[in-house]
């Protein structure tokens, strides 16, 4: 697929738009900043330095992306060669975890074989997630995407989500127990019905990701998306990582799904939060299945 082999090879804009946010720490809310402006860096360096360069500077040394399973972001890219692919991406949500240290990005993508093209061949949505090294610097952990047709109205404002509650120490150990339960929970759930399983868990304003749609928002809009997929699907968790405040957390690997008596293998990735109660939700849904044989 021409898309997140692909989306890592990104060049990031932010454009100067208004950003909306919610109550938060300051630290989260600086943290925050921090982020968005390693992708304008991401961006800047891209336009410099050329694509490949910009990837091995900003990808962290352990990241992840899809071909069509996880590999190692890094190690991928230090084999490629530049190409002429022009691909333009936009951030319209972003999100960080109250420890500041860990946080993900989405968005609108399109691209075309160079920039002498006058038409995109390709459009899409992309998924990161950006957490702070040990040095400060933000990094690339894991990246993927989907395909969708071509959109109709310009993207939206960037929304900048920051950590709600006013809890001053939180129970990491009881979060991370907390959290175990709650994906094992759905783990059961989609053994008998992969849409219950998700709306289930799932935060009022889920972003749903399925290859060849637009992204679902809210539990309406997944419903919808996912009647049309509906079915049982087994999971295995291949890696994860989770906040050092444990309030934001995503974990991926391998599913198998049957669905009206048809089998389908794949590849998930999950975003879970804690919501302002302090109870894990299932904030991102993402599955892709392996390609066709034919293809």
């Amino acid at each position: 697929m021409p898309i997140r082999q692909s989306f890592l090879c990104l060049l990031l804009c932010f454009l100067t738009r208004p950003i909306s946010a919610v109550a938060a720490q300051p630290d989260s809310a600086e943290a925050a900043n921090t982020m968005v402006e390693s992708e304008r860096n991401f961006y800047r360096t891209g336009q410099a330095k050329r694509t490949c360069a910009a990837l091995l500077a900003f990808l962290a040394d352990v990241s992840v992306i899809f071909r069509p399973g996880p590999v190692n972001g890094k190690q991928v890219w230090e084999k490629r060669t530049e190409s002429g692919l022009d691909l333009i991406w936009e951030p319209t949500f972003a999100a960080i975890a109250r420890s500041a240290d860990f946080g993900y990005t989405t968005g609108p993508a399109k691209w075309r074989p160079n920039k002498k093209e006058e038409k995109f061949s390709g459009h899409g949505q992309f998924v990161s997630i950006w957490k702070r090294q040990k040095d400060g610097a933000w990094k690339v952990a894991l990246d993927l995407g989907i395909e969708n047709p071509e959109p109709t109205s310009k993207p939206e404002s960037l929304y900048l989500s920051l950590p709600t509650g006013s809890e001053t120490k939180i129970d990491v150990a009881g979060n991370r127990k907390a959290l175990q339960d709650a994906q094992q929970k759905f783990t059961e759930t989609a053994k008998g019905n992969s849409r219950d399983a998700v709306l289930d868990i799932a935060a009022d304003e889920i972003r749903t990701y399925r290859n060849g749609s637009f992204p679902a928002i809210g539990k309406n809009a997944t419903r919808a998306l996912l009647d049309q997929s509906a079915g049982k699907i087994s999971f295995e968790q291949m890696g994860g990582d989770i906040s050092n405040s444990a309030d934001l957390a995503y974990r991926y690997g391998k599913y198998s799904a049957n669905r009206d008596g048809k089998t389908e293998a794949g590849h998930f990735f999950q975003i879970w939060q804690t919501d302002s109660a302090g109870s894990w939700k299932l904030v991102l849904d993402w599955q892709q299945p392996l390609p066709s044989e034919k293809q």
